[in-house]
């Protein structure tokens, strides 16, 4: 019900199936919003809001739409600009350095990091994918982090695919920024949480405008 005064059903759907483009992606989304859905139970008690028809049902749409797009949609942040405002929601758990692969360094950011260490050039390779830029040649995990620290040797120059994580810059045309499906990531899972939060909000107020009006 709240999710329908947010987004029509069909453009969600259409959405959703998107997103779960593959059985291994639909797993790490799933397991993510159940992690997320358990935190906004926290938060937003529909106990309070149980007169007006709102259910735990309505909790778990809510979760499931705040994980597949940005608050841009409704005239709210991006999903970049929630991160940046709250850097303070990365543990510092070091999962992205110790899984992600590969790590994707644009042409313009290798000076820069030979500028700091120049042993490293051994260590910088032709990207697989994108030929015209970089990737390290060894990382899962990545061999700049330091396991007992949890931190990044090289973060002072480290490549914007770390900086920008748990987002993940897509598309060629018009890149966009997206939260990257891996589940572990408190970071990424706090982002959805903030969303659900402020989406469900708002749906709130929807509802009541609505039976405002027609009383």
């Amino acid at each position: 019900m709240l999710r329908d005064l947010l987004i029509e059903r069909e453009l969600f759907q259409e959405l959703r199936e998107k997103a779960l483009d593959g059985r291994d992606a639909k797993l790490k989304m799933e397991t993510r919003e159940k992690a997320v859905l358990k935190k906004l139970r926290k938060k937003r008690s529909v106990k309070k809001l149980k007169k007006t028809g709102i259910t735990k049902g309505d909790l778990k749409e809510i979760v499931e739409l705040s994980n597949i797009v940005s608050l841009e949609l409704f005239g709210g942040p991006s999903d970049h600009q929630l991160a940046e405002e709250h850097p303070e929601w990365c543990v510092h758990c070091g999962t992205c350095c110790k899984e992600s692969s590969p790590i994707f360094i644009h042409r313009d950011e290798v000076n820069p990091i030979l500028m700091f260490n120049s042993k490293l050039e051994d260590e910088i390779v032709q990207n697989r994918d994108y030929p015209e830029h970089y990737m390290f040649k060894k990382d899962l995990p990545c061999k700049f982090h330091n396991s007992e620290e949890n931190r990044c040797k090289i973060y002072n120059v480290r490549p914007q695919v770390c900086s920008t994580y748990p987002l993940v810059l897509i598309g060629e045309d018009k890149p966009r920024y997206i939260i990257d499906l891996r589940h572990k990531c408190d970071y990424s899972t706090r982002i959805v949480l903030e969303k659900a939060m402020i989406l469900f909000d708002d749906a709130v107020r929807r509802l009541e405008n609505n039976k405002e009006k027609k009383h």
